[in-house]
């Protein structure tokens, strides 16, 4: 802090206290007089005074004799704040050349000094004394004098005094800290489905997937004997299969500045994530998907045991899983699938089966035996959860049995391609994502699902 900037400083206080000194003076000038007009009203009337009055001058003297030690105290405590405010105001000013000889000129200090300058001054209208209102500024005056007694070393400094110097404070020494930036990104997982592990996965060249299917079972045969030729028979028809591709895509934007000043590889971080995302996207439509403009999901057939119809099987109970349920269930598959069946369920309704009981009074649901090998079963069949499927509850279709592999296919005919485009919306760079799928059942003779109800 500059000398001139010191002497205003000083100049103020001293203006402050004369002010206090002022105020003193005018109170016991009022008080005087008081007292005077007391005198002469009794030299006036000293004959007509009765014992009403003679009480009344008595309280007056008395009054006036409190104030006028109220008064005397005051100017004695005027005194004594006078000294030490003289007192505070040197070590303020060793302070300050202090902190002049060691960094210049500093804008903290000449605030603090401000925020003294306006505690004195409200000493004229408070009942707080110069000690207390000067409490501001010896904190960070003992803490700054310790703090350049011992360079360095802030172990000693309580968390108070810290405010004066702390990482925390960027002009107070916190740009010299600067933090480490991790090159990886923590990521959220999500949970999906995992029909593309369990279906039957088909990659083509073109924009649909066609395949024969032998449904019907017009074909009559016939006996026949050693002399007498059979009667001519019915030939079956065969029908055909047609699975679409769809499109799925994203467009996403990202300046060139991020792209070639970010701490993380923002292209490959962009590609990992619309990757991810597609890849649940998919896993939905797989099970709900209506096929229009998407695959079409396991969910969405009519209850029935033809051609283009899934049979829904009761679980028994109307709002329950239940043991019965399961075995009515797994055992409507016909028994070519039946030993490669899986179980689909959301995560809440297969804890709610590993609850479930048989007959013999021991868990259906079982952990897996075999090492190396994950999955959990119920009734002997392996367990998987997917997150896309209901919940428990009245008429949802909450669980699935079948043999994905025959019984649904996903085709690809493009797997995820990019596009990269920094011309057409400059200074952003456009990434456009596709891939091309579908999906559809195949054989609803391989696949049973189970409905909550009675």
């Amino acid at each position: 802090m500059s000398t001139d900037k010191t002497q205003d400083v000083f100049e103020e206080v001293k203006l402050q206290v004369e002010k206090i000194g002022a105020l003193t003076t005018e109170n016991i000038d009022e008080m005087q007089k008081s007292v005077k007009k007391l005198h002469d009203e009794l030299d006036d009337n000293t004959r007509s005074i009765d014992a009403l009055k003679g009480l009344k001058i008595d309280r007056l003297a008395e009054d006036a004799a409190t104030r006028q030690e109220a008064v005397d105290k005051a100017i004695t405590e005027t005194k004594t704040n006078q000294e030490s405010l003289q007192k505070h105001l040197e070590q303020i000013d060793m302070l300050m050349q202090r902190h002049q000889e060691t960094s210049g000129d500093s804008k903290e200090v000449n605030a603090e000094m401000k925020n003294f300058v306006l505690s004195v001054k409200a000493l004229n209208n408070s009942k707080e004394t110069i000690e207390d209102l000067t409490n501001i500024f010896p904190e960070y005056a003992k803490t700054f004098d310790k703090f350049l007694r011992t360079p360095g070393d802030e172990r000693n400094l309580t968390s108070e005094q810290m405010k004066a110097l702390s990482v925390g404070s960027d002009p107070d020494g916190g740009f010299a800290v600067t933090p480490f930036m991790s090159n990886k990104v923590i990521e959220r997982l999500y949970e999906t489905s995992p029909i593309r592990e369990l279906a039957n996965v088909e990659s083509i060249s073109t924009d649909a997937f066609e395949q024969t299917v032998d449904w019907d079972d017009t074909t009559t045969v016939g006996w026949e004997s050693e002399t007498n030729a059979g009667a001519k028979t019915d030939t079956p028809k065969m029908q055909k299969l047609r699975i679409p591709v769809h499109v799925m895509y994203a467009k996403s934007l990202a300046t060139q500045q991020l792209l070639e000043d970010a701490a993380i590889n923002v292209e490959a971080w962009l590609a990992n994530k619309t990757g991810e995302k597609m890849g649940r996207t998919e896993a939905t439509a797989f099970i709900e998907g209506n096929g229009i403009g998407k695959p079409r999901g396991l969910l969405t057939y009519a209850d029935g045991t033809t051609r283009g119809t899934i049979e829904q099987v009761a679980m028994e109970n109307a709002n329950l899983l239940t043991t019965d349920g399961f075995v009515s269930v797994k055992y409507s598959l016909i028994e070519q699938f039946l030993n490669r069946g899986t179980w689909l369920m959301n995560r809440t309704s297969v804890a709610a089966a590993m609850k479930l009981k048989g007959g013999d009074g021991y868990y259906i649901w079982k952990p897996s035996m075999i090492a190396g090998d994950p999955f959990s079963t119920i009734l002997g069949s392996p367990v998987r959860m997917a997150t896309d499927m209901p919940e428990v509850a009245a008429n949802a279709l909450a669980v699935i049995y079948a043999d994905f592999n025959a019984a649904y296919t996903i085709v690809d005919r493009l797997g995820i391609s990019v596009q990269r485009d920094p011309y057409t919306q400059k200074p952003f760079v456009e990434f456009y994502f596709r891939k091309r799928l579908g999906g559809d059942v195949v054989n609803s003779q391989a696949i049973k699902i189970g409905k909550i109800s009675a």
